[in-house]
């Protein structure tokens, strides 16, 4: 970023709304309207120019409500129409969850947001807010997503399809197939082709992980796992090698003793149930 692009950012937004600010004191208005962008409650890591306006433009409408002057400021997410037009920006940030809304959906809602009951500042966002959080608590805390969802603690676990099948493989077969659930979802999220793998020592992002692929991976494992995993956890377990170490830490199903049946049960059994145990145990089933 250099200083042309600041100038450049600056001059349409904060110093437009300056000169704005300025007349209306000469010339009162009934509504002092300042469209404002959502990334001035969640920052921008691409746009930090942009999210400096807007969080100016949320300030000014504050300063204007305390001299006793009209001011609202709309925290606005993404319009269709203009991440379609701006398509790189558009799929960077709806990767990270906020979605496009219909232009009539946002124009809809100015109304509202305008009137007394609205209060000074209104945020008009479509969101995957799941996924928005994710994304946004690998970089700390977030006031609003965390106001809006609990913490990845809080959330309640259910058993999932994989851990059902994962209780039911052997013991001494289960870190084998949580390391390829592991890998197989790596390599998913980062668009390989079916059956190619990754190599399960090099770390995700020298293979070319990205935050937002980091921020899905770490998705589906929760969602897979049924357990709320930590935002950065792919960040501190950055190979198939460490984060199915780490995950195995956290799954019962592999922390848990292969219980041997007491002695005296097997005193209790007839030779042909022990034969049947032996065989059993040879074959690995049991």
């Amino acid at each position: 970023m250099t200083n042309d692009d600041v100038t450049a950012m600056f001059a349409p937004k904060l110093d437009a709304a300056a000169v704005l600010h300025r007349l209306s004191l000469e010339t009162p208005v009934r509504h002092f309207v300042l469209f404002s962008s959502i990334s001035g409650l969640t920052g921008s890591r691409w746009l930090a120019h942009y999210t400096a306006t807007s969080g100016y433009l949320d300030v000014l409408a504050y300063a204007r409500r305390v001299m006793g002057l009209a001011g609202t400021t709309v925290n606005w997410g993404l319009w269709k129409s203009l991440a379609a037009a701006e398509q790189q920006f558009g799929q960077v940030s709806m990767g990270s969850g906020l979605l496009p809304m219909d232009d009539e959906v946002a124009i809809g809602a100015l109304p509202r947001v305008m009137s007394q009951a609205a209060g000074v500042h209104s945020v008009v966002v479509d969101a995957d807010w799941p996924l928005l959080a994710a994304a946004y608590r690998t970089r700390g805390s977030l006031r609003i997503v965390d106001d809006l969802l609990p913490a990845p603690g809080e959330t309640s676990t259910s058993a999932s399809e994989f851990r059902v099948a994962l209780g039911k493989c052997p013991l001494q077969r289960r870190h084998d197939m949580l390391l390829d659930h592991v890998g197989a979802l790596a390599a998913k999220v980062m668009g390989l082709p079916a059956g190619e793998s990754l190599d399960p020592s090099t770390g995700f992002f020298q293979l070319g992980m990205d935050s937002l692929m980091s921020v899905t991976l770490q998705r589906a494992l929760s969602d897979s796992l049924g357990e709320p995993l930590p935002a950065s956890v792919i960040f501190d377990y950055p190979t198939v090698y460490a984060l199915a170490d780490q995950l195995a830490t956290m799954l019962p199903e592999l922390t848990a003793p292969d219980t041997e049946p007491d002695a005296d049960v097997y005193d209790e059994l007839s030779e042909a149930e022990l034969l049947e145990q032996l065989s059993d145990r040879l074959r690995g089933t049991r």
